[in-house]
């Protein structure tokens, strides 16, 4: 069980919550339909605060171990409400299936970390890939939110650079989840299918030199 210290009432905490007050304001604005552009603009904004917060917290050391849980949390409900917003808003079954995949490897390490935490007290923190991941989550949501909701606010008539786009953010996310339930390397470290094909080709290049 967490429990919340004066410490924890940081700036950067603050501002995480906020972000998951804007992402649930934002659905609520997407499902009655005719506020797409504000909600739009919240999801958009809440990102921007994302990154914020990270490096409010590393410049004024203000990281705190409820922030490490909030902070990815607060990201899985703003990605899951970009995306459905756009499942809705463009109405291709291409991008639905997609945009499922994402939401379910986004709630299966969510369940995951719940369950490796109760069972050994272990807390497994966001990996750089996961980090790359969510990143590529927020340009590519904000992205398509500002042009089906807000400019030129209409579908685009050509699908493949949208396509494209969705399924490098599928792969990355899909991949990043692997990390956690592929055997671990032979020096004991956990790591992606991408990771693990970096790692032979450049540690190969390496030897080679």
């Amino acid at each position: 069980m967490i429990t919340v210290s004066r410490k924890d009432l940081s700036v950067p905490n603050i501002l995480t919550c906020l972000r998951m007050l804007m992402a649930i304001a934002a659905a609520f604005l997407f499902q009655h339909g005719a506020h797409g552009s504000t909600a739009a603009a919240l999801c958009i904004f809440a990102s921007v605060l994302d990154y914020f917060d990270g490096w409010y917290a590393r410049r004024y050391r203000q990281s705190t171990k409820l922030g490490a849980h909030l902070d990815p949390f607060a990201d899985k409900v703003l990605v899951a409400v970009v995306f459905i917003a756009l499942s809705f808003g463009v109405r291709w079954s291409w991008f639905s299936f997609l945009v499922a995949m994402i939401l379910l490897r986004e709630v299966s390490i969510t369940v995951y970390r719940m369950v490796m935490r109760r069972r050994s007290g272990q807390f497994i923190p966001a990996s750089g890939l996961g980090k790359i991941k969510t990143t590529v989550q927020c340009v590519v949501g904000d992205t398509l939110l500002f042009y089906v909701f807000i400019y030129p606010k209409s579908v685009p008539e050509s699908a493949i650079l949208i396509f494209l786009a969705l399924l490098v953010t599928f792969f990355i996310t899909i991949d990043s989840g692997l990390r956690y339930v592929l055997p671990s390397c032979s020096d004991g470290k956990k790591r992606s299918a991408l990771e693990r094909l970096y790692q032979l080709i450049f540690g190969v290049r390496a030897r080679e030199m």
